[in-house]
């Protein structure tokens, strides 16, 4: 699966898991705490977004952490059009427990070393509006 199939593919299962469970855009990026654009680039399936958000996605939609990844990096068992959002789930069905970005997370995520720099200034800007918020 190529870049471009596998960014269309995301935007398909975005999108069909969000209908599924009664949003729209604004509410899937409210509930994920990303802004609207996100929500719309990913569903459009045009280019990627950083892997924090796509993480604040698949909790967002249940999905078991890395399953965006995995389809981006063509890791998936699946061909593209056989890919289905149940597919996105953990193995037994189940949502994750905690959410990743606040208090311990579900799925341990990247050390900041192994951030980009855009990652990690995103993350520590989203801790903080977290914190002001509390």
């Amino acid at each position: 699966m190529d870049e471009f199939e596998a960014l269309q593919t995301i935007g398909r299962l975005i999108k069909e898991e969000r209908l599924a469970q009664g949003l729209s855009q604004v509410q899937l990026a409210k509930q994920a705490g990303t802004a609207i654009k996100t929500v719309r680039t990913l569903e459009s399936g045009t280019r990627r977004t950083q892997e924090i958000n796509q993480r604040k996605l698949e909790h967002a939609l249940g999905w078991r952490a890395g399953s965006v990844s995995e389809v981006l990096k063509g890791k998936s068992t699946f061909a593209p059009d056989q890919i289905t959002p149940d597919d996105m789930r953990s193995s037994d069905g189940t949502r994750p427990l905690a959410n990743p970005y606040i208090g311990i997370p579900a799925a341990p995520i990247a050390k900041a070393a192994h951030l980009s720099d855009e990652e990690l200034l995103a993350e520590l800007t989203y801790r903080m509006m977290q914190r002001n918020r509390d």
